[in-house]
């Protein structure tokens, strides 16, 4: 069993990146947004329908997986006419690692 000193310095190489990218992590283990990401990631911009259709599941659902992603800033949108497409964040370093492990 470890001292507690020595806890304390483990404790200190937890940084608040690493929790970070494990909230990535945990929104990624969802099949859907995985996939998403990593299409995402090699097309570069898809919008809802198209990938609503690439992943067999309902737009609603689509949509859903991304607003999730949104609000944890992992991808972006923009509205073209009267549809929404979505690109990741590459200027995010958590995304940038994420997408190289891909």
């Amino acid at each position: 069993m470890l001292e507690s000193s020595h806890i304390a310095k483990i404790k200190q190489t937890v940084s608040e990146h690493d929790v970070e990218l494990a909230h990535v992590f945990h929104l990624l283990g969802d099949k859907n947004r995985f996939l998403i990401i990593k299409l995402l990631a090699k097309q570069g911009e898809l919008c809802v329908t198209d990938l609503a259709n690439i992943l067999d599941i309902s737009i609603s659902a689509v949509s859903q997986h991304l607003r999730i992603l949104e609000m944890s800033r992992m991808v972006e949108c923009k509205k073209m006419g009267q549809m929404m497409c979505y690109k990741p964040k590459i200027d995010d370093p958590n995304i940038k690692k994420i997408i190289r492990l891909m």
